[in-house]
């Protein structure tokens, strides 16, 4: 209502009141005669206009506020909460699906904390969660009631329609989860908050073996479901006796583990053809790992080693329980070969593949399997999963170069460096070693030359000689820097050695220590120094993968820093080395696949979206081929391949800075005669860039159209940024 309206009414008032007192001293009358009554003029209320509330925008955001669970009527659960949008507009929930994006639709459940005994003779204590609408198919409630609290506000009471059984004890915990989702512009949004509580008071017990965020170093964003996001809403459901339609668990420390197992399985891996572990849903069946006819395994890859348990065991406020609480079901998820239960399971009758060929109650099994470590690769819980390429017993391997001399155009270069561990000791004899080498690129502006010299084991060539007294060595190499070679170029290194590890009960392993690659560059002629472009940032790839060669290994554990990858993986890289040892490839007249990093990695990460299928390189491999076939047309990517931020150091997939100096991808083929790759051309290095992700036929097509004779992209004029169908328009990440 305006100030003016306000005003207005103030006067009527004034007025009436002032009329209906000159009216009241008429009626006393003077003179003996009869007054005749004034009227009273009828004024009618000024009303304002109903207020239109105002229209949410973007965003879901919901807090389960409080919740009650009555005594009278038994049972009774009652929630109270908010919804808004991002600002704090109110939506409105509906507990069907919502008709506008206005609404968001709102669906509750409700479970437990039990306690129980994992018996036998030590009868160790669990706990688990119990879904109170259904406990063996959990599901959300149904035909419940909402009510608005607080419109202005955005505050909803839902009223559940089950009710808690009738003697159902309050003194545990119950944990009640809300899901929200909301479609707003396009983009479907959620919320997932989860509230605790002891109704008959005291503190709650919150089960949360990880968190939503370390799910997320990976699954960018976890969505499951349709649009389920949150870690805790999902063990409200995904409990201890939960199954699917065909009986199988989905208790969710049995279900996670055996997915991210997936083709390391030991019932796939060892199994027979036909082998695989799926779930069923509604009306299909979701297969994690399968073994083929022929014996190939497809399925989910797991993309660091699966014994790092803290990769996922972290932040939780039960995170500790996988080592605390060791059970045969968590623990045969992964290991599904061994039944150390007492129970028959599909690995076999009790004690299949366990100590002294014999079962054990739950309660029992701390006592071997320990909380702590005593021994790296002992039987407790933490010793088992050590990974070994993070053992305490490596004293590391480190190489540093020092100088580099006579490394002009037509030089042959002799390098500077030193092999140290990781107190600062240098080694003083490189024969421990099964490897040194370096590999030499240039120019900067985009490798298109590589020279790989190995210094220390196979194929040794080049002159090493040293150490000097503070343990530096110098390596000749066995060929010059090409005559022709103008500007900037790098060196690399790359280094190796076997180590022989202690195993609790006087056994031994072996692995592979690498050194970091090192890279550095310098200058062949008089031009000033220009470094090679940084795209990639280490740390993004470790977030899934760990950190390369202490678990993750590529090219038998030597190669670990983008930067390095990249002197090898240049645009002129192909898999002809391997491919030509394959003599019906060579027959067929094979097209050969690029190895540039920037075509490779995108093609390997696209994996199962990609269009042309199967993607295959030709990796190394041992006698009498010498090759072997990867397909990576199965590769799961967890996360959303919009989101380039997730690898690229910040702003280096947007047009511009890219393409910059970059060349593009070479593209060749194998001469049927001779094995040799023929070259058929080069894409443009933006066309490089977008076709290994968007690989259609149509894609290419379009790539083509807007490329000139001469190699020019138009690739800019539609997509730089600024323009409408930017990159960063393009590949907008809604979360």
């Amino acid at each position: 209502m305006s100030t003016g309206t306000i005003r207005s009414q103030r006067v009527t008032a004034l007025l009436v009141t002032s009329l209906t007192l000159a009216g009241l001293v008429g009626c006393g009358g003077s003179s003996g005669g009869q007054a005749k009554p004034t009227a009273t003029p009828s004024v009618a209320p000024t009303v304002g206009p109903t207020p239109i509330p105002p229209r949410a925008g973007a965003g879901v955001e919901s807090e389960i506020q409080s919740v009650d669970i009555a005594a009278d009527p038994a049972g009774q659960i009652v929630v109270t909460f908010s919804l808004t949008d991002a600002s704090g507009v109110p939506i409105q929930p509906v507990t069907a699906a919502a008709t506008s994006d206005q609404q968001g639709r709102v669906r509750f459940t409700i479970a437990h904390v039990e306690d129980y005994s994992g018996g036998g003779e030590f009868g160790g204590e669990f706990d688990r969660y119990v879904n109170d609408l259904d406990a063996t198919r959990p599901r959300y409630d149904t035909n419940g009631t909402l009510e608005t609290v607080d419109a202005g506000a955005g505050v909803y009471r839902y009223v559940f329609s089950a009710h808690l059984p009738e003697g159902a004890d309050l003194s545990r915990t119950y944990s009640v989860g809300l899901q929200v989702d909301r479609t707003f512009e396009g983009v479907q949004l959620s919320a997932n908050p989860v509230f605790d509580l002891v109704p008959a008071g005291g503190t709650p017990m919150i089960r949360a073996g990880s968190t939503t965020a370390a799910c997320n170093t990976c699954h960018d964003p976890l969505r499951l479901h349709g649009n389920r996001r949150e870690f805790r809403l999902c063990t409200l459901c995904h409990t201890q006796a939960a199954t699917d339609s065909k009986g199988t668990p989905v208790d969710f420390s049995v279900m996670v583990h055996k997915i991210h197992m997936g083709v390391d399985l030991p019932s796939i891996v060892d199994g027979p053809p036909g082998s695989k572990y799926g779930i069923f849903g509604r009306s299909s069946e979701t297969v994690f790992a399968e073994k083929d006819a022929d014996g190939r395994i497809t399925g989910v890859a797991f993309p660091r080693p699966t014994n790092e348990c803290t990769t996922c065991h972290t932040g939780g406020v039960t995170s500790d329980y996988y080592k605390d609480r060791p059970a045969a079901a968590p623990c045969t998820s992964c290991h599904d070969d061994i039944n150390p239960s007492l129970v028959a399971t599909a690995a076999g009758p009790p004690g299949t593949g366990h100590f002294q060929s014999k079962g054990f109650a739950d309660g029992d099994c701390r006592l071997c399997h320990i909380a702590a470590e005593q021994q790296e690769f002992d039987i407790s819980v933490p010793g088992a999963h050590v990974v070994p390429e993070q053992s305490t017993q490596l004293a590391g391997l480190n190489i540093e170069i020092a100088g580099l001399t006579n490394h002009a155009a037509g030089e042959t270069p002799m390098v500077s460096f030193k092999v140290t561990d990781n107190a600062g000791q240098p080694l003083r004899d490189l024969a421990g070693l099964n490897r040194l080498a370096f590999a030499v690129a240039g120019p900067t502006t985009d490798y298109t030359t590589v020279l790989t010299p190995t210094a220390v084991g196979g194929g040794a060539s080049g002159t090493l000689a040293g150490p000097d007294a503070d343990g530096t060595f110098t390596y000749t190499l066995p060929a010059p820097v090409p005559a022709e070679a103008i500007g900037t170029w790098s060196l690399g290194a790359e280094a190796r050695r076997s180590v022989t590890l202690n195993e609790a009960g006087g056994g031994t392993r072996t692995v592979n220590e690498a050194a970091v690659n090192p890279v550095v560059t310098f200058v062949v002629d008089d031009s000033a120094p220009l470094a090679r472009r940084v795209v990639v940032d280490d740390a993004n790839c470790q977030s899934c993968h760990g950190e390369f060669s202490k678990g993750f290994s590529v090219h038998g554990n030597l190669r670990n820093q983008t930067q390095y990858c990249g002197l090898c993986h240049n645009p002129n890289a192909s898999d002809v080395a391997r491919r030509s040892r394959d003599m019906q490839a060579v027959a067929a007249g094979d097209a050969v696949a690029p190895i540039d990093f920037k075509f490779m990695i995108h093609r390997i990460h696209t994996g199962e979206n990609l269009t042309h299928k199967p993607y295959l390189i030709y990796g190394f491999g041992v006698p009498p081929t010498n090759y072997t076939v990867i397909d990576f047309s199965e590769v799961l990517y967890p996360g959303d391949r919009r989101n380039c931020d997730t690898c690229h150091a910040s702003g280096t997939n947007l047009l511009p800075p890219y393409p910059g100096t970059a060349l593009g991808t070479q593209l060749g083929h194998l001469d049927p005669s001779t094995g040799k790759e023929i070259v058929d051309g080069r894409l443009g290095p933006v066309t490089s860039a977008c076709t290994s992700c968007h690989d259609s036929d149509a894609a290419a097509a379009h790539a083509a159209t807007q490329t000139a004779p001469n190699g020019g992209e138009a690739c800019a004029v539609c997509h730089a940024e600024g323009r409408d169908v930017s990159v960063s328009n393009s590949h907008l990440h809604p979360q």
